[in-house]
């Protein structure tokens, strides 16, 4: 194994049995996943690929393995759960608590919520954290740009 990828490896390990979430997709395949349903980390294979449970899948109950990630998501782009849902550094917090609609798309073309008006419980820098139909939704770092919204009056 690299050098450069035991030092990623190094910095990962005080996540280990923690929720943790993406803050960006991976860089080779722009890939998405985990960036807004939160992963539980439980260490690395002998070659540096991560060893992780779903949280989601777990929540239900559910008899599931441990899923092994490509190598491609061993990098730095993590952060937990509990962090991500901190409200800070996004100008989106001051619409904290009233209903919003998005005005534009995200940059993969999808459409959600510009015919909706969901909650804002809070926003990050990569995340977004929503209420809608009761349920609460944490929504991916694409959602997280302020240009993109409004309130509904």
């Amino acid at each position: 194994m690299k050098k450069s990828k035991k030092k990623i490896i190094n910095s990962l390990k005080k996540y280990v049995g923690l929720e943790i979430l993406r803050v960006r997709p991976t860089t080779e395949t722009n890939d998405w996943s985990y960036t807004d349903s939160p992963i539980i980390l439980l260490g690395f294979t002998y070659d540096g690929c991560i060893i992780c449970k779903e949280k989601h899948l777990e929540s239900k109950k559910f008899n599931t393995k441990p899923i092994v990630l490509p190598i491609e998501f061993t990098d730095r782009s993590w952060i937990t759960y509990k962090k991500a849902l901190r409200p800070k550094n996004n100008e989106l917090n001051k619409w904290r608590g009233k209903k919003i609609k998005r005005i534009n798309p995200t940059p993969f073309d999808e459409r959600p919520f510009m015919h909706e008006y969901p909650v804002l419980v809070s926003a990050s820098k990569y995340h977004m954290v929503i209420k809608i139909d009761g349920e609460i939704k944490v929504l991916k770092p694409a959602y997280a740009n302020p240009e993109d919204w409004q309130v509904v009056q």
